[in-house]
């Protein structure tokens, strides 16, 4: 088959792409009840468009709103932008259900805990100490980009001064989980602040893409665009994270 020729609708769906389907699904509900305003699906577009590039952009759509359907079953929240579509599939759903209940991150949607100890407090710095190596990757790859300056790839949507103030937010954050009893209101100011990159990064993304498989969007500039990317799952798993620490 053809790099870009895409499958047939009646291609039965593998389970890696019900598998990322799901993630992204369960990855972008997370980013939404956290109060992402930005639109869900131009995000759904980029990160499916790898796992997902044989599927046409009706199917991956129709496919999210299957989810949606399961989700709603489950008594779970449900993607904005993405209405539950009834027609599953007597063979499919299961799988699905059985995706979603699988998925700690989803396990923790439906039943949310507030009590926090030190696991939570260890979970937390991990999860804090994972987005700061991830963002200080994409740095050192904009600072490479400066000195080389390739004239087609100056754009991922994110400053310099947005990732340091990002890194300075988990500072402060980490700082205070240290103690042993955090100021609520710091820490939520700073989870703010590293949020808002989540924000900005989703911005851009809804603003350069248009179809679920945007091949100019990735050729732009591969590897920024990857790591850019790879940043909105470690914000949202740092944010919620130390939102368990403190007791939200």
């Amino acid at each position: 088959m053809a790099r870009n020729e895409k499958v047939s609708a009646n291609t039965p769906w593998t389970d890696d792409e019900l598998r990322q389907s799901v993630e992204v699904y369960v990855l972008l509900l997370r980013l939404q009840l956290r109060g992402n305003d930005g639109r869900s699906e131009p995000v759904a577009q980029a990160l499916l468009s790898g796992p997902l590039a044989l599927r046409n952009d009706a199917a991956i759509r129709y496919r999210l709103r299957n989810i949606s359907a399961v989700v709603q079953e489950l008594d779970g929240p449900v993607l904005k932008g993405f209405s539950p579509a009834e027609s599953v599939g007597k063979l499919v759903r299961p799988r699905i259900r059985a995706l979603l209940l699988d998925d700690p991150d989803f396990a923790r949607l439906l039943a949310p805990t507030s009590n926090a100890g030190d696991d939570d407090r260890r979970d937390a710095l991990k999860a804090l100490a994972i987005l700061r190596r991830k963002i200080e990757e994409l740095e050192a790859d904009l600072a490479w980009r400066g000195h080389n300056n390739p004239p087609e790839q100056d754009d991922i949507g994110v400053q310099v001064a947005d990732l340091a103030d990002a890194r300075d937010a988990i500072t402060v954050v980490e700082a205070e989980l240290e103690k042993p009893n955090p100021d609520e209101e710091i820490v939520e100011a700073g989870t703010s602040r590293i949020l808002g990159l989540a924000l900005k990064l989703t911005k851009w993304i809804g603003e350069r893409t248009t179809k679920f498989v945007d091949a100019a969007l990735l050729a732009a500039a591969p590897v920024a665009v990857a790591k850019a990317s790879g940043l909105l799952p470690a914000i949202i798993d740092a944010v919620e994270a130390v939102g368990r620490t403190v007791g939200h």
